[in-house]
């Protein structure tokens, strides 16, 4: 039987909290500041990997997606800029958590 690193499960619920602030700022500054609908700029950074684009593009939904990417200068990150319409602070909110489980990314 194994037993839970006190620490462990003590940062993973401060990291949760975290990101549950954050996505409550989130969407207040969004609801407060944005007439719906709204093209939205998607940012995120990760390990230049198809798999990662595919995931992207799945959770997005559409084979048209308006994706752009720029590559680093050695070409092991790839920047991912997508624009989408979105409907309300709800929607993007989701498409940010949805993109949570993707190893090495990070949503600017």
């Amino acid at each position: 039987m194994s037993e839970q690193n006190p620490k462990k499960s003590q940062e993973t619920e401060e990291l949760e909290a975290q990101k549950i602030a954050f996505y409550d700022r989130l969407k207040e500054e969004l609801e407060k500041n944005t007439e719906w609908p709204v093209k939205y700029m998607y940012k995120f950074i990760m390990p230049n990997k198809d798999e990662n684009m595919d995931k992207i593009k799945e959770r997005f939904g559409k084979p048209d997606i308006n994706l752009k990417k720029n590559y680093s200068k050695t070409g092991k990150y790839v920047s991912v800029t997508i624009i989408n319409e979105e409907n309300n602070a709800g929607d993007i909110i989701n498409r940010y958590k949805a993109m949570e489980d993707i190893k090495g990314l990070v949503a600017l």
